[in-house]
């Protein structure tokens, strides 16, 4: 029988697959921790991350998970989640009849201003003694890849 030549990552590819599984890894750990820190709240992860993109101004659906890199179905849900929580309300968009607009609320604002609070804390301990320079180094590359993808 003959063997079938297998091939072989390059050194940037082994590195970049690394990287990926560190991803992975990173991201499980920040929705855990998330979850955590905005369980008081009533917030979980999800919930925080939709909120967070009407932090300035109100959004449709299918912008927020374009910004987000998120499913229309999963900000659909979890819109219609913050809407029954009362931390959101929906209002016409004068561009586009169909698509309402997710608008921050006040109870909103006070729940995201609180957990933003809790972020800085958690993120300025978190971060203590790491490298700034190799932080902007990190988001550069990741930006890179984004943008490959």
């Amino acid at each position: 029988m003959e063997k079938q030549k297998r091939i072989s990552r390059t050194a940037s590819a082994e590195a970049f697959t690394q990287l990926i599984l560190e991803t992975f890894r990173i991201n499980g750990r920040l929705i855990f921790t998330g979850d955590q820190l905005t369980k008081e709240l009533g917030l979980t992860s999800a919930l925080w991350q939709v909120l967070g993109a009407i932090d300035e101004a109100p959004l449709s659906v299918a912008q927020i998970a374009r910004n987000r890199g998120l499913t229309r179905q999963s900000v659909r849900r979890t819109a219609n989640v913050l809407k029954d929580k009362g931390f959101v309300e929906f209002q016409d968009n004068p561009n586009h009849q169909r698509s309402k607009l997710v608008v921050l609320n006040k109870k909103g604002r006070n729940v995201l201003d609180q957990v933003t609070e809790m972020q800085i804390e958690w993120s300025n301990c978190v971060s203590k003694g790491l490298s700034v320079t190799k932080l902007n180094s990190v988001i550069q590359t990741m930006r890179a890849i984004s943008n490959r993808l």
